[in-house]
């Protein structure tokens, strides 16, 4: 039992602290994403809710996902509010995913400012996404649709199936109508992509 209360004292402690730096990367900021050999769309534009961190999380609570997240914002979460039980699976093995979604859940902190893979049509297991993006170290899936939400979180890099370059990374503030910063490529690469993306540019990158 000790062991087990560890390991959930350490769940509640990473769910915690890694909600603020959550907030600060996928709520407060929206992204635009670019690359030359995208097949499916011209372009992604990742957004996330509140609700979805509890997927990167990946325990079972009572709480819905957006009280969960605010249980872990406001540091109020304890150990009797989540548990390691899953519908038809053995808790030894959801323990084992949750012990490597917080283990990548320390890493979001820098994850939009490097070089990153990208695939179109991301499976792994029973988890289909429409994109999957990697660092190397951690893989995050996201939704279909205008804005593209977090699904999943994954340790090191589950990118499989022909994996491609990001060439451009934009990023507004989420209550900001247009994007108007750089933080990955430069001003030649977003002259390449001008066209198709032109209407969600603000004055400062034309």
């Amino acid at each position: 039992m000790k062991i087990n209360n560890s390991f959930k004292e350490r769940v509640r402690q990473v769910a915690i602290k890694q909600s603020k730096i959550y907030k600060n990367i996928f709520i407060d900021y929206q992204y635009l994403i670019c690359s030359y050999d995208f097949k499916k769309q011209d372009f992604y534009i990742l957004s996330a809710e509140q609700t979805n961190y509890l997927h990167l999380v990946g325990v079972n609570t009572f709480f819905t996902p957006k009280e969960f997240f605010t249980k872990c914002f406001n540091g109020t979460l304890e150990e009797s509010d989540f548990d390691f039980s899953k519908k038809n699976t053995n808790p030894s093995v959801v323990k084992g995913s949750v012990r490597r979604k917080i283990q990548s859940l320390e890493l979001l902190n820098n994850f939009f400012n490097q070089k990153l893979l990208i695939e179109e049509n991301f499976k792994k297991n029973n988890i289909t996404c429409a994109i999957a993006t990697s660092d190397n170290k951690i893989t995050i899936g996201f939704t279909n649709g205008v804005y593209s939400r977090p699904k999943t979180l994954l340790k090191g890099n589950e990118l499989k199936t022909n994996p491609i370059n990001i060439h451009l990374i934009l990023s507004k503030k989420r209550n900001e109508k247009l994007f108007n910063t750089i933080i990955y490529g430069d001003k030649n690469t977003l002259k390449s992509f001008k066209n198709k993306i032109y209407h969600l540019l603000s004055n400062s990158l034309l």
